[in-house]
């Protein structure tokens, strides 16, 4: 049985559409909610399937000590992680990001489950109420009190962005607050190319307006395989595939938000999602562009 399932995997592995992919969004162990595996298990499945690389996400701590010792284990795979600006990383601070910097990281991201956008939301779920832990949170907003001004260490982390030619992940906020970052980070000095705008397709808040506003600003949107895993968002993935058709593939990458223990291994996740999306109508060769040409220009890795 053993044999079998290794053979399987193996004519997987030679025929599939992974070869050469990247997924710039995925969570792993260890972490404080239960996931499919750690960072060496999630990082040798996506070797085993073709993949070029990863970038790790953590929602409360830095991923920079997970990539440099997954990369360890794994040589063969491109690793990389972020750090996203929630309370337990220090929010929105300039010191807690370029501590993250001097480690290494490649992603700087706003607020997730702190965000003012999250809090807003009339049903939060239970993710966010665990990872509350019963206490009160102040929502971490992107501006100064009664202005749409950024906060100094906002301003000092896009400065930050563009010296260290890091990539700028939305996170969790809002598609107004999106469009307003960036814009106002373009104008700083942070290529389009660097910004990316996390599982619109499971935030109705983002109308296909917004997705095209952000399209035409040079940015990426990341269509998500987790928005449509029925254990989770359980969205239909027609809507992903509408918005690759609309706002067109050249502006969009595919993730899959991975990791979670009801899903399956990040990579199979990417497999099953390409394999929907093109059965809905996204070409072969749109599926190559976001998953293997798209996620390498924000990375950085063929300029």
């Amino acid at each position: 049985m053993g044999s079998e399932c290794a053979e399987t995997r193996s004519n997987i592995k030679l025929n599939n559409l992974l070869d050469g992919s990247i997924d710039v969004h995925i969570h792993s162990g260890p972490d404080s909610v239960e996931r499919w595996g750690d960072t060496i298990d999630i990082a040798r499945l996506a070797v085993e399937m073709g993949m070029r690389g990863v970038v790790f996400k953590d929602r409360f701590r830095p991923t920079t000590h997970k990539a440099i010792l997954t990369k360890k284990t794994v040589p063969e795979l491109e690793i990389f992680s972020l750090h996203a600006c929630n309370h337990p990383c220090g929010g929105l601070s300039y010191r807690c990001v370029m501590m993250s910097i001097g480690e290494g990281v490649k992603v700087s991201q706003m607020p997730t489950l702190d965000s003012v956008h999250q809090h807003s939301k009339p049903t939060q779920g239970h993710l966010f109420t665990h990872f509350l832990f019963g206490t009160e949170v102040e929502p971490i907003s992107l501006y100064n009190p009664g202005t749409k001004e950024f906060t100094d260490d906002l301003q000092k982390i896009l400065e930050a962005v563009v010296k260290y030619d890091l990539v700028l992940s939305n996170g969790h906020i809002s598609p107004e607050e999106t469009i307003d970052l960036f814009r106002k980070a373009m104008a700083m000095g942070v290529k389009p190319e660097r910004c990316m705008v996390e599982h619109p397709n499971s935030n109705p808040s983002f109308t296909m307006d917004h997705m095209k506003a952000i399209g035409d600003m040079g940015a990426f949107l990341n269509i998500s395989y987790n928005a449509i895993n029925p254990m989770f968002a359980g969205r239909h993935p027609k809507e992903g595939a509408d918005i690759v058709k609309e706002v067109g593939a050249e502006r969009c990458t595919v993730i899959t938000d991975g990791g979670q223990h009801t899903s399956p291994g990040p990579a199979e996740g990417m497999r099953v999602f390409c394999n929907m999306l093109m059965q809905l109508g996204v070409e072969r060769k749109e599926i190559d562009l976001m998953i293997k040409t798209n996620p390498a220009k924000i990375l950085g890795l063929d300029s």
